[in-house]
């Protein structure tokens, strides 16, 4: 296998993607190695392979690798992300989760070239053909999988299916707007929005994904508005803290969550500390008329 060989792959399978989805695989522009020789040419690859399985065609590889023949698991899109953490990010050797990624990718080191550590340019040559063996695996199987696409009786069926996995995995920024509209309405207190994306967004696809069609506009900003009330109430004054509290212990949570979105529609004009104060003033005055509150562990 050969960086040209494994490019000339890549574009057989967007060939045959573009065919039921035109968009289902983008264009990789980082550069393959010029050949399977030494450290920087392993440091390339992985960084290839990395686009190809987690961005440029994440949904189509997946969806095609699972299906007959290769019928694989997401095993190659792990071992893709931890060998980019290893060569791409500066790791920290007393956190355990870098600790695990150094362990990994010591023993995929092992099983490649024969070296838990490798220390010359044949032994990352030998690894770029162990690792490059993977990715032509995955595209082959991605490939003749294809031919299910054009299958008279399965194939309407399937290509449905990646389309719609296609359409629903949003790029990231269309999620943007509508995180906005919802901070807006709950009263943004200096929130890192596109750091509240980036944290989610895994989950904000798996909700449009699993969601009713014509419930998912309603179900997405649901969950976007749960997910920011949460990092509000990480910055919210210990005042406004104790309201919160005090809510949450006078009525079950989740009553006391959507008392406090009602709010939020409903009076646009208002923060969240404000609705939050009006909220607890109104449980408590309903709780002293009937009996009295709990008194709230502050601490």
């Amino acid at each position: 296998m050969t960086p040209i060989e494994l490019s000339n792959l890549y574009q057989t399978l967007r060939t045959r993607v573009s065919i039921h989805s035109p968009n289902g695989c983008a264009e990789i522009s980082l550069p393959l190695p010029s050949d399977f020789s030494d450290e920087l040419a392993f440091y390339r690859l992985v960084i290839w392979g990395y686009a190809l399985v987690n961005e440029a065609a994440k949904i189509p590889l997946a969806f095609l690798t699972n299906l007959p023949p290769l019928k694989a698991d997401s095993s190659l899109r792990n071992e893709m992300s931890t060998l980019r953490t290893y060569v791409a990010h500066n790791l920290d050797i007393s956190k355990k989760r870098d600790q695990k990624t150094y362990a990994f990718v010591h023993r995929w080191f092992k099983e490649a070239c024969g070296r838990g550590s490798p220390d010359s340019a044949a032994h990352y040559g030998d690894c770029c053909i162990y690792l490059a063996s993977r990715l032509q695996e995955a595209l082959t199987g991605a490939i003749d999988a294809c031919d299910l696409l054009d299958d008279p009786e399965d194939g309407p069926r399937l290509v449905a299916d990646l389309r719609g996995r296609i359409d629903l995995s949003w790029e990231a920024h269309r999620f943007d707007p509508i995180v906005a509209e919802c901070a807006a309405r709950l009263g943004n207190l200096g929130l890192d929005l596109l750091a509240i994306r980036s944290k989610h967004l895994d989950k904000w696809r798996r909700v449009l994904a699993e969601a009713d069609e014509n419930e998912r506009e309603r179900v997405l900003k649901q969950r976007i508005e749960a997910d920011l009330l949460e990092a509000i109430g990480d910055i919210l004054p210990r005042t406004v803290r104790e309201d919160l509290q005090r809510v949450a212990a006078s009525a079950d949570a989740t009553v006391a969550a959507l008392l406090l979105l009602r709010e939020a529609r409903r009076i646009g004009s208002m923060t969240l500390p404000q609705i939050i104060e009006f909220v607890s003033s109104q449980v408590l005055e309903r709780g002293s008329s009937e009996g009295g509150v709990e008194p709230v562990d502050a601490r």
